[in-house]
């Protein structure tokens, strides 16, 4: 985007940017689509055009640019949908509740730490342990400097720690783009930055978004609470009238289809534990966060293209970096494939031709068994990711293949086309799953 359309849209946020996302228009890979009073950032994924939360646009307007966004996407061959929305009675179209983003009233903050003695020892706990917290000016931050240095390394650790590889389209980390505008926080003992927080503005509300809040893992308990203390009595101290730590995902009443999105991708995005995460903090209120898209299209098609622009564009390539790059996530496959695997085990043992797999009953029963044990196990261990797990793991899926290849040494690959491929496959599958999970083990072991 060139300096002059970053000023336009930076004027525009600055007068009708009331969405919580609003601002991040203003982030790395969107684009920007500017009409009369108004804009729409977007993500192009090559088919569609997903555009970042509402038009930034007067109230009364928003309806009429959204649609005139729509009739470009389409002249454009793209489908058209609008993502992190907050002003859905202006728009037109089907709508889908991507969750809830918590808010707190600056003014209320220190009744609702008097209510809560919990975060009141949170916060204690970190002072105790020498933590102090303080405004960071926007100088302090230029290239190269110190504190910058700092914040890039603590951000590179703690990505490197993440399951799938970073996203783009609204949650990339880019706290220091139009840098002027954000307001930083560090927390630091003895002199060492453990945790740091980049805030942007929610303009059109008199608000303010933590957006990046980043710590080391040997970070003091409490720490997060001592700077989200700073910073909602700053934001007290300015006039401010609301602060939000964003949006949590899933949460709150769903969809079906949206249940099952949910439940399939718990093992690579923590959604239960962002949301308890907020929750913890009482935030004063709940708002839903939705989904729009045009009244002729497929909502669930609109979330495959929302889900494109997060992987930056293409699933395919995001999925083979994170499987080439995160083991973990490898391991999240193997339990979602694991699960079915077991309970066809035991269907074949109750019900059907024993031939098919040629194991006694007996047999395949205590097969099923070992693998729904393994199936816990496994669950457990992404939940809470130990070398010693992994590496158990490993050696036992070994195990399970070293004696899968006697059976079908002994037996052979049977008759029928079914039995031929699927002998192999129950033969084979172990090998590569103790590979998975030795990578697993060696990935946990180099984490930080």
């Amino acid at each position: 985007m060139s300096d002059d359309a970053r000023a336009r849209l930076l004027a525009l946020l600055q007068v009708h940017g009331t969405s919580v996302a609003s601002f991040q228009a203003l982030e790395p890979g969107l684009t920007t689509r500017f009409y009369e009073g108004g804009a729409v950032a977007f993500f192009d994924t090559g088919s569609a055009w997903v555009a970042a939360a509402d038009p930034i646009a007067p109230i009364d307007r928003v309806r009429e640019i959204a649609r005139r966004f729509e009739a470009d996407a389409r002249a454009n061959g793209r489908r058209p949908s609008f993502f992190c929305c907050e002003q859905v009675d202006a728009l037109d179209g089907k709508k889908v509740a991507l969750g809830e983003q918590p808010i707190w009233l600056p003014a209320q903050w220190e009744s609702l730490l008097a209510a809560h003695r919990s975060l009141r020892e949170q916060i204690r706990r970190a002072r105790a342990k020498g933590v102090v917290v303080r405004r960071v000016d926007v100088s302090e931050l230029a290239e190269g400097s110190s504190i910058r240095r700092d914040v890039e390394a603590i951000s590179a650790a703690w990505l490197g720690t993440r399951p799938m590889e970073p996203m783009q389209f609204l949650v990339c980390l880019a706290p220091f783009e139009e840098a002027s505008e954000h307001l930083y926080w560090a927390a630091e003992r003895g002199g060492e930055l453990v945790a740091f927080v980049s805030a942007i503005p929610i303009y059109g509300r008199k608000g303010l978004f933590l957006e990046d809040l980043i710590r080391r893992p040997d970070a003091p308990n409490g720490t997060t609470e001592l700077l989200i203390d700073t910073a909602m009595r700053d934001a007290k101290a300015r006039g401010l009238e609301l602060v939000t730590l964003g949006l949590a995902p899933l949460s709150g009443e769903q969809k079906r289809w949206m249940r099952v999105m949910r439940l399939l991708g718990r093992g690579l995005y923590d959604f239960d534990g962002v949301r308890a995460f907020k929750a913890r903090l009482h935030p004063d209120r709940w708002e839903p966060v939705w989904m729009v898209c045009p009244k002729d299209a497929s909502t669930r098609v609109a979330m495959l293209d929302a889900l494109t622009a997060f992987a930056g564009g293409s699933l395919v390539r995001f999925g083979l970096a994170t499987l080439l790059r995160r083991p973990l996530v490898a391991a999240w496959i193997l339990t979602l494939l694991l699960g079915p695997w077991t309970l066809f085990l035991f269907v074949l043992a109750m019900f059907s031709d024993l031939r098919v797999l040629a194991y006694d009953r007996s047999d395949l029963l205590l097969w099923a068994t070992f693998d729904a044990i393994f199936f816990a196990i496994l669950v457990r261990a992404f939940l809470k990711p130990r070398v010693w797990s992994y590496a158990t793991l490993a050696a036992l899926a070994a195990f399970d293949g070293a004696q899968a290849v006697h059976h079908l040494a002994t037996l052979g690959l049977g008759t029928s086309i079914f039995t031929v491929v699927l002998r192999p496959l129950a033969t084979f599958a172990p090998f590569a799953a103790s590979l998975a999970l030795a990578r697993c083990a060696v990935h946990v072991a180099r984490r930080p």
